[in-house]
């Protein structure tokens, strides 16, 4: 049962009269501290959403610097420069974290990310000054350059480059290592960011919980003092009020949501507390989603994959798709434990990391299952499966030396399909397929799609 305790008051206001400037002057301090923590929960909520503007701006810019040296289409230069010069995400990021007051070092680390973004930025423009280069985008006036892109000066050597050399320049500098390191800082500079409000807001709620502790206490003090119809008003409210927030004091210490109160004012407030830590927990899972990289393998993710298959679907060129699953992993599993299982995985992902040119991706889709697609393949579909073949044969001699010195037997079964056109989904199925005809046939093998 919830009540109003402004009924409640009214209903005693006649008995305790002398009671009742002192409970309302106490009463006062109750929302003002409540005030200071949704305060707090705001500003750090306005932080980490400027945090997480600019990840996204970050991660948009290289998305689109990346589609931009991989399929040369000037739409991709132009989203680029929209986000640089109109939509400027970064900038506000840091203009909001001034404007909330938040703490001296989230702001330091938010201007360190910007930093190391604008970084990127010179990375990302030189990479495009290629493919501007490569396309004859400058030398033809129906596109206009943008100046930071114009700007870029390229060596002697970088210009006398031919079409295909500019282009795989351009695309290795935003998957260096040096750029990945900068991806890398930035998201931990946002993390540590938003950790330095978290942190100041923390302590402001612990300080402001202490604080209605003492407002509680000398509330007590002073109602032993009355009659016995205030000590039945001090009942009801420790009964309805009381309980409740110290209920709510020890999940905000907990950093829990806070659990259903007896009154409908502390429901109102539990309902708007809970609805903005909803808010913090979907930020962070949001977050956590824009990694490319899969956790356990260091491999590109099924969603970074995809970007890649989506570019390569706008080329001409001959491509090749391999789908690989460790054979009969779940045994792995059940048998040496999740920890050893975790090791094979990351052993598969090593050799096929190693084993493929710089311009083939090798990604895991997930459980035991991984992909690879090679671009830039021979027009001569004998060639490609030669040169794939002898690959192959390189990942299970590695692997069966893997499997003798440090980690149990492992074997792949492998489907492969070539396309002398570009990408198309076609390539799944019958790689798909031709995995299949592996595994009935006995596994341990690969096998080309008809």
């Amino acid at each position: 049962m919830k009540i109003h305790l402004k009924k409640v008051s009214f209903l005693f206001l006649a008995l305790i009269l002398a009671l009742s400037a002192v409970l309302i002057r106490t009463a006062l301090r109750v929302p003002l501290q409540f005030q200071l923590f949704a305060k707090n929960s705001m500003q750090s909520q306005k932080v980490a959403q400027a945090a997480v503007n600019l990840q996204e701006a970050s991660d948009y810019m290289t998305d689109e610097s990346r589609l931009f040296a991989i399929s040369g289409d000037w739409i991709h230069l132009e989203n680029y420069f929209l986000e640089v010069d109109e939509f400027r995400r970064r900038e506000k990021a840091l203009e909001e974290i001034n404007n909330v007051g938040a703490p001296e070092a989230s702001a330091a680390f938010i201007e360190k990310a910007i930093k190391e973004s604008k970084e990127l930025e010179a990375i990302e423009c030189k990479a495009m000054k290629l493919v501007v280069a490569a396309k004859g985008y400058d030398k033809n006036p129906l596109y206009k350059v943008p100046a930071e892109v114009e700007s870029v000066e390229l060596s002697d050597k970088e210009k006398s480059m031919d079409y295909n050399t500019k282009m795989a320049t351009a695309w290795l500098a935003l998957f260096s290592d040096q750029y990945f390191s900068k991806k890398m800082a930035i998201s931990d500079y946002r993390s540590k960011a938003v950790e330095e409000i978290f942190k100041q807001t923390g302590m402001l709620n612990r300080k402001n919980a202490e604080n209605l502790k003492a407002t509680f206490r000398k509330t007590l003090a002073e109602i032993t003092l009355i009659l016995v119809i205030s000590l039945i008003f001090f009942i009801i409210i420790i009964f309805f009020v009381v309980n409740s927030l110290y209920t709510f004091i020890a999940s905000i210490k907990e950093n829990k949501k806070l659990k259903p109160a007896r009154t409908k004012e502390l429901e109102l407030l539990r309902q708007t507390y809970n609805d903005m830590f909803d808010i913090a927990m979907e930020k962070e899972l949001l977050l956590r989603q824009k990694a490319e990289h899969d956790e356990l393998t260091g491999l590109i993710n099924r969603r970074a994959f995809k970007v890649i298959l989506k570019a390569l679907k706008e080329s001409s060129e001959s491509v090749a798709f391999i789908m690989l699953d460790v054979d009969e992993f779940k045994a792995i599993n059940d048998k040496h434990g999740h920890s050893v299982g975790d090791k094979v995985l990351k052993t598969v992902a090593q050799i096929l990391e190693s084993n493929f040119r710089s311009t083939d991706y090798a990604a895991r889709l997930g459980g035991d299952e991984f992909a690879v697609v090679l671009s830039k393949c021979d027009e001569d579909l004998e060639k490609t499966k030669q040169m794939i073949s002898a690959k192959m044969e390189t990942v299970f001699n590695k692997l069966k030396e893997k499997s003798e010195n440090e980690i149990p037997l492992t074997t792949l079964s492998c489907g492969i399909a070539i396309s002398k056109n570009g990408w198309n989904e076609n390539l799944i199925e019958k790689a798909d397929a031709a995995l299949y005809e592996i595994k009935r046939s006995g596994r341990n093998g690969y096998k080309f799609a008809r």
